[in-house]
Protein backbone atom coordinates (compact mmCIF):
# COMPACT_ATOMS: atom_id res chain seq x y z
CA UNK A 1 0.00 0.00 0.00
CA UNK A 2 0.82 3.84 -0.50
CA UNK A 3 1.53 5.63 2.79
CA UNK A 4 -1.46 8.11 2.01
CA UNK A 5 -3.72 4.58 1.90
CA UNK A 6 -1.97 3.64 5.32
CA UNK A 7 -3.21 6.71 6.90
CA UNK A 8 -6.96 6.42 5.43
CA UNK A 9 -7.46 2.68 6.62
CA UNK A 10 -4.90 2.83 9.92
CA UNK A 11 -8.10 2.66 12.32
CA UNK A 12 -9.41 -0.03 10.08
CA UNK A 13 -6.57 -2.39 9.70
CA UNK A 14 -6.51 -1.84 13.77
CA UNK A 15 -9.51 -2.57 14.04
CA UNK A 16 -8.84 -5.85 12.50
CA UNK A 17 -5.92 -6.94 14.51
CA UNK A 18 -3.48 -6.81 11.33
CA UNK A 19 -0.12 -7.90 12.37
CA UNK A 20 3.78 -7.71 11.10
CA UNK A 21 7.04 -7.80 11.98
CA UNK A 22 8.80 -6.31 8.62
CA UNK A 23 8.12 -3.25 6.72
CA UNK A 24 9.76 -2.48 3.25
CA UNK A 25 9.46 0.65 1.65
CA UNK A 26 10.30 1.62 -2.00
CA UNK A 27 11.06 4.85 -2.90
CA UNK A 28 11.97 5.97 0.59
CA UNK A 29 13.98 8.54 -0.61
CA UNK A 30 10.92 10.88 -2.05
CA UNK A 31 8.53 10.17 0.54
CA UNK A 32 8.30 12.83 3.50
CA UNK A 33 9.34 12.29 6.72
CA UNK A 34 6.27 12.08 8.32
CA UNK A 35 4.97 10.36 5.89
CA UNK A 36 7.32 7.62 6.08
CA UNK A 37 6.71 7.46 10.14
CA UNK A 38 2.64 6.08 9.29
CA UNK A 39 3.47 2.53 8.12
CA UNK A 40 4.99 1.86 11.65
CA UNK A 41 2.28 2.33 13.23
CA UNK A 42 -0.62 0.02 11.65
CA UNK A 43 -0.68 -2.28 14.87
CA UNK A 44 -1.53 -2.11 18.58
CA UNK A 45 1.37 -3.22 21.14
CA UNK A 46 0.80 -7.42 21.39
CA UNK A 47 0.33 -8.08 24.99
CA UNK A 48 2.37 -11.19 24.46
CA UNK A 49 4.69 -10.02 22.10
CA UNK A 50 5.06 -6.64 22.94
CA UNK A 51 6.05 -4.50 19.42
CA UNK A 52 5.57 -6.70 16.38
CA UNK A 53 7.52 -4.82 14.12
CA UNK A 54 11.50 -6.11 14.31
CA UNK A 55 12.53 -4.68 11.18
CA UNK A 56 12.24 -1.95 8.68
CA UNK A 57 14.11 -1.95 4.91
CA UNK A 58 14.29 1.50 2.88
CA UNK A 59 14.71 1.10 -0.57
CA UNK A 60 15.61 4.26 -2.52
CA UNK A 61 17.94 6.67 -4.05
CA UNK A 62 19.04 9.78 -2.79
CA UNK A 63 21.08 11.38 -5.50
CA UNK A 64 17.55 11.29 -7.37
CA UNK A 65 14.31 13.97 -6.29
CA UNK A 66 13.62 14.81 -2.60
CA UNK A 67 9.90 14.43 -1.44
CA UNK A 68 7.51 17.54 -3.18
CA UNK A 69 6.87 20.39 -0.70
CA UNK A 70 4.32 23.02 -2.23
CA UNK A 71 5.29 25.57 0.10
CA UNK A 72 9.09 26.48 -0.98
CA UNK A 73 9.24 28.65 2.34
CA UNK A 74 8.22 25.76 4.80
CA UNK A 75 10.45 23.68 2.35
CA UNK A 76 13.55 25.55 3.13
CA UNK A 77 12.83 26.35 6.41
CA UNK A 78 11.92 23.01 7.95
CA UNK A 79 14.25 20.98 5.44
CA UNK A 80 10.66 19.43 5.42
CA UNK A 81 12.02 17.90 1.89
CA UNK A 82 14.59 15.82 3.57
CA UNK A 83 13.24 12.20 3.86
CA UNK A 84 14.23 9.64 6.59
CA UNK A 85 15.91 7.73 4.20
CA UNK A 86 18.10 11.13 3.51
CA UNK A 87 18.63 11.72 7.13
CA UNK A 88 19.80 8.29 8.03
CA UNK A 89 22.51 8.48 4.99
CA UNK A 90 23.67 12.28 6.54
CA UNK A 91 23.85 10.84 10.19
CA UNK A 92 25.93 8.10 8.78
CA UNK A 93 23.64 5.08 9.22
CA UNK A 94 25.34 2.00 7.21
CA UNK A 95 23.89 1.23 4.15
CA UNK A 96 24.15 -0.81 0.89
CA UNK A 97 24.54 0.98 -2.48
CA UNK A 98 24.43 -0.58 -5.55
CA UNK A 99 26.89 -0.62 -7.64
CA UNK A 100 25.25 -2.31 -10.96
CA UNK A 101 22.79 -0.55 -12.87
CA UNK A 102 20.60 -3.33 -14.94
CA UNK A 103 18.40 -0.46 -16.93
CA UNK A 104 19.83 1.10 -19.97
CA UNK A 105 22.81 0.91 -22.56
CA UNK A 106 26.10 1.20 -21.09
CA UNK A 107 26.70 4.65 -23.39
CA UNK A 108 23.24 5.77 -21.97
CA UNK A 109 24.70 5.42 -18.13
CA UNK A 110 27.47 7.28 -18.72
CA UNK A 111 25.74 10.42 -18.39
CA UNK A 112 24.52 9.56 -14.73
CA UNK A 113 27.67 7.18 -13.68
CA UNK A 114 30.18 10.35 -12.56
CA UNK A 115 27.45 10.89 -9.83
CA UNK A 116 27.70 8.09 -8.18
CA UNK A 117 31.06 7.46 -8.64
CA UNK A 118 31.70 10.86 -6.97
CA UNK A 119 30.38 9.45 -4.05
CA UNK A 120 32.87 6.48 -3.83
CA UNK A 121 31.02 3.97 -6.12
CA UNK A 122 32.09 2.96 -9.69
CA UNK A 123 28.50 1.96 -11.30
CA UNK A 124 29.20 -0.62 -13.33
CA UNK A 125 26.51 -2.85 -15.68
CA UNK A 126 25.02 -5.96 -14.90
CA UNK A 127 25.59 -8.37 -17.69
CA UNK A 128 22.81 -8.41 -19.66
CA UNK A 129 22.87 -4.69 -20.71
CA UNK A 130 26.20 -5.70 -22.54
CA UNK A 131 24.88 -9.16 -23.71
CA UNK A 132 21.57 -8.90 -24.60
CA UNK A 133 20.04 -8.46 -28.66
CA UNK A 134 17.87 -5.40 -28.00
CA UNK A 135 20.99 -3.20 -26.09
CA UNK A 136 23.24 -4.42 -28.87
CA UNK A 137 21.04 -3.52 -31.92
CA UNK A 138 21.27 0.55 -33.44
CA UNK A 139 18.05 2.51 -33.00
CA UNK A 140 15.95 2.35 -36.27
CA UNK A 141 16.43 5.87 -38.06
CA UNK A 142 19.26 7.10 -35.19
CA UNK A 143 22.70 7.51 -35.99
CA UNK A 144 23.56 7.88 -32.20
CA UNK A 145 22.15 6.14 -29.20
CA UNK A 146 21.43 9.67 -27.53
CA UNK A 147 22.17 13.10 -29.05
CA UNK A 148 21.59 16.39 -27.85
CA UNK A 149 19.69 18.31 -30.32
CA UNK A 150 20.46 22.42 -29.97
CA UNK A 151 17.44 24.31 -30.82
CA UNK A 152 17.30 27.68 -32.24
CA UNK A 153 14.80 30.45 -31.93
CA UNK A 154 11.65 29.09 -33.36
CA UNK A 155 9.59 32.08 -35.48
CA UNK A 156 12.34 34.14 -33.22
CA UNK A 157 11.35 33.33 -29.57
CA UNK A 158 12.48 30.73 -27.52
CA UNK A 159 11.03 30.40 -23.75
CA UNK A 160 8.20 32.20 -22.85
CA UNK A 161 5.79 32.66 -19.98
CA UNK A 162 1.92 33.05 -20.47
CA UNK A 163 1.37 32.72 -17.27
CA UNK A 164 3.88 33.06 -13.87
CA UNK A 165 6.52 29.50 -13.49
CA UNK A 166 4.32 28.24 -16.72
CA UNK A 167 7.10 28.07 -19.23
CA UNK A 168 6.75 26.64 -23.08
CA UNK A 169 9.11 26.51 -25.83
CA UNK A 170 7.10 26.46 -28.94
CA UNK A 171 10.67 25.23 -31.08
CA UNK A 172 11.28 22.43 -28.78
CA UNK A 173 7.69 21.14 -28.88
CA UNK A 174 7.44 21.54 -32.48
CA UNK A 175 10.71 19.37 -32.64
CA UNK A 176 10.07 16.71 -29.59
CA UNK A 177 6.63 16.09 -31.69
CA UNK A 178 8.13 16.33 -34.90
CA UNK A 179 10.84 13.56 -33.95
CA UNK A 180 8.06 11.27 -32.10
CA UNK A 181 5.81 11.48 -35.60
CA UNK A 182 9.01 10.55 -37.40
CA UNK A 183 9.94 7.15 -35.05
CA UNK A 184 6.10 6.11 -35.61
CA UNK A 185 6.38 6.27 -39.32
CA UNK A 186 9.34 4.07 -39.07
CA UNK A 187 7.49 1.67 -37.04
CA UNK A 188 8.43 2.17 -33.21
CA UNK A 189 5.04 1.48 -30.98
CA UNK A 190 4.04 4.07 -29.69
CA UNK A 191 3.96 2.40 -26.03
CA UNK A 192 7.82 2.51 -26.34
CA UNK A 193 8.26 6.28 -26.88
CA UNK A 194 7.71 8.85 -23.56
CA UNK A 195 7.88 12.43 -23.71
CA UNK A 196 9.05 14.11 -20.49
CA UNK A 197 9.88 17.63 -20.10
CA UNK A 198 10.80 20.55 -16.85
CA UNK A 199 8.28 22.44 -16.64
CA UNK A 200 4.35 21.71 -17.08
CA UNK A 201 3.90 24.74 -19.16
CA UNK A 202 5.46 22.82 -21.72
CA UNK A 203 3.99 19.17 -20.71
CA UNK A 204 0.41 20.97 -22.14
CA UNK A 205 1.50 22.50 -25.13
CA UNK A 206 3.37 19.10 -26.14
CA UNK A 207 -0.17 17.34 -25.22
CA UNK A 208 -2.13 20.20 -27.41
CA UNK A 209 0.44 19.74 -30.08
CA UNK A 210 0.14 15.97 -30.15
CA UNK A 211 -3.56 16.03 -30.03
CA UNK A 212 -3.46 18.33 -33.15
CA UNK A 213 -0.91 16.45 -35.30
CA UNK A 214 -0.95 12.61 -34.10
CA UNK A 215 -4.94 12.29 -34.72
CA UNK A 216 -5.35 8.60 -36.19
CA UNK A 217 -3.56 5.21 -36.24
CA UNK A 218 -0.68 6.35 -38.24
CA UNK A 219 0.81 8.19 -34.87
CA UNK A 220 -1.75 7.66 -31.61
CA UNK A 221 0.00 9.05 -28.39
CA UNK A 222 3.24 7.96 -26.91
CA UNK A 223 3.75 5.97 -23.48
CA UNK A 224 3.69 9.60 -21.31
CA UNK A 225 3.53 13.30 -22.18
CA UNK A 226 4.66 14.23 -18.58
CA UNK A 227 7.01 15.93 -16.47
CA UNK A 228 10.53 14.81 -15.32
CA UNK A 229 9.70 15.00 -11.20
CA UNK A 230 6.44 13.14 -12.31
CA UNK A 231 8.32 10.06 -14.37
CA UNK A 232 10.97 9.64 -11.48
CA UNK A 233 10.73 5.66 -10.62
CA UNK A 234 9.33 5.10 -14.24
CA UNK A 235 11.52 4.30 -17.47
CA UNK A 236 11.21 3.28 -21.02
CA UNK A 237 12.52 2.82 -24.32
CA UNK A 238 13.16 5.58 -25.19
CA UNK A 239 12.32 9.23 -24.40
CA UNK A 240 12.34 12.51 -26.02
CA UNK A 241 13.50 14.92 -23.35
CA UNK A 242 12.70 18.98 -23.63
CA UNK A 243 14.09 21.55 -21.23
CA UNK A 244 12.61 24.35 -23.03
CA UNK A 245 14.41 27.14 -20.58
CA UNK A 246 16.43 29.53 -23.02
CA UNK A 247 17.14 32.81 -20.91
CA UNK A 248 18.50 30.48 -17.69
CA UNK A 249 19.04 26.79 -16.43
CA UNK A 250 15.90 26.90 -14.26
CA UNK A 251 15.47 23.98 -11.84
CA UNK A 252 16.97 21.62 -13.91
CA UNK A 253 19.90 22.85 -12.31
CA UNK A 254 19.36 20.95 -9.21
CA UNK A 255 21.51 17.70 -9.79
CA UNK A 256 19.30 15.46 -8.36
CA UNK A 257 16.66 16.64 -11.52
CA UNK A 258 19.19 15.75 -14.06
CA UNK A 259 20.15 12.68 -12.90
CA UNK A 260 15.96 11.88 -13.20
CA UNK A 261 16.15 13.39 -16.28
CA UNK A 262 19.30 11.18 -18.26
CA UNK A 263 18.12 7.92 -15.82
CA UNK A 264 14.75 7.19 -17.47
CA UNK A 265 15.88 5.82 -20.92
CA UNK A 266 16.66 2.15 -22.08
CA UNK A 267 17.69 2.20 -25.37
CA UNK A 268 17.54 6.04 -26.78
CA UNK A 269 17.92 9.29 -25.58
CA UNK A 270 17.10 12.86 -27.64
CA UNK A 271 17.74 15.97 -25.57
CA UNK A 272 16.19 19.07 -27.16
CA UNK A 273 17.15 22.27 -25.58
CA UNK A 274 19.03 25.39 -26.02
CA UNK A 275 22.94 24.31 -26.03
CA UNK A 276 24.51 27.43 -24.94
CA UNK A 277 22.10 27.77 -21.70
CA UNK A 278 23.03 25.02 -20.19
CA UNK A 279 26.44 23.67 -21.57
CA UNK A 280 28.45 25.83 -19.23
CA UNK A 281 26.62 25.57 -15.45
CA UNK A 282 28.70 23.81 -13.38
CA UNK A 283 26.52 21.39 -11.64
CA UNK A 284 25.79 20.26 -15.17
CA UNK A 285 29.20 20.03 -16.90
CA UNK A 286 29.70 16.27 -16.51
CA UNK A 287 26.55 15.35 -18.29
CA UNK A 288 26.84 17.86 -21.01
CA UNK A 289 30.16 17.60 -21.97
CA UNK A 290 29.32 13.74 -22.88
CA UNK A 291 26.39 15.21 -24.24
CA UNK A 292 28.75 17.38 -26.77
CA UNK A 293 31.03 14.61 -27.54
CA UNK A 294 28.10 13.95 -30.73
CA UNK A 295 26.82 16.72 -33.35
CA UNK A 296 24.11 19.19 -32.05
CA UNK A 297 21.89 18.77 -35.32
CA UNK A 298 19.75 15.70 -35.16
CA UNK A 299 21.42 12.89 -37.00
CA UNK A 300 18.84 10.52 -39.27
CA UNK A 301 19.84 7.37 -40.99
CA UNK A 302 18.20 6.81 -43.85
CA UNK A 303 15.93 3.90 -45.09
CA UNK A 304 15.80 2.27 -41.47
CA UNK A 305 12.59 0.76 -39.93
CA UNK A 306 12.34 -0.41 -36.68
CA UNK A 307 12.22 -4.27 -35.80
CA UNK A 308 13.29 -6.87 -36.35
CA UNK A 309 14.93 -6.65 -40.14
CA UNK A 310 16.93 -4.16 -38.60
CA UNK A 311 20.47 -5.60 -38.45
CA UNK A 312 22.93 -2.68 -37.62
CA UNK A 313 24.85 -2.70 -34.68
CA UNK A 314 25.28 0.29 -32.13
CA UNK A 315 29.04 -0.03 -33.55
CA UNK A 316 28.34 -0.37 -36.87
CA UNK A 317 29.75 2.19 -39.33
CA UNK A 318 26.99 3.91 -41.48
CA UNK A 319 27.71 5.25 -45.11
CA UNK A 320 28.20 9.08 -45.11
CA UNK A 321 25.42 9.04 -48.09
CA UNK A 322 22.63 7.20 -45.76
CA UNK A 323 23.24 10.09 -43.13
CA UNK A 324 20.71 12.95 -43.28
CA UNK A 325 21.25 15.70 -40.96
CA UNK A 326 18.28 17.90 -40.09
CA UNK A 327 19.02 21.47 -39.96
CA UNK A 328 16.43 22.82 -37.78
CA UNK A 329 12.76 22.00 -36.15
CA UNK A 330 11.39 23.29 -39.80
CA UNK A 331 13.17 20.80 -41.86
CA UNK A 332 12.32 17.95 -39.49
CA UNK A 333 8.65 19.02 -39.86
CA UNK A 334 9.17 18.75 -44.13
CA UNK A 335 10.08 15.55 -43.55
CA UNK A 336 7.54 14.28 -41.18
CA UNK A 337 4.85 15.51 -44.05
CA UNK A 338 6.74 14.21 -46.40
CA UNK A 339 6.79 10.99 -45.10
CA UNK A 340 3.46 10.69 -43.58
CA UNK A 341 1.95 11.46 -47.17
CA UNK A 342 4.10 8.32 -49.05
CA UNK A 343 2.62 6.34 -46.22
CA UNK A 344 -0.81 7.36 -46.59
CA UNK A 345 -0.86 6.90 -49.88
CA UNK A 346 0.59 3.30 -49.49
Amino acid sequence: MTCTHAAMNRRRLIEIGFKYDSIIMEEAAQILEVETLIPFLLQDTDPVDGCRLKRAILIGDHFQLPPIVQSIAIQKYSKLDQSLFTRFIRLGVPYVLLDKQGRARSELSDLYRWRYSAFGKNLGNIDNVLSQPEFEKANAGFLNTFQLINVPPFQEQGEFCPTPHFYQNLGEAEYVVAVYQFMRLIGYPARKISIITTYNGQKHLIRDIINQRCRGPLFGKPAAITTVDKYQGQQNDFILLSLVRTESVGHIRDVRRLVVAMSRARLGLYVFCRQNVFENCHELVPTFNILKNKPTKLQLVVGENYGDSLTRKVNDKVKSDSIHEVSDVTAMGVLVYQMSQIKAST
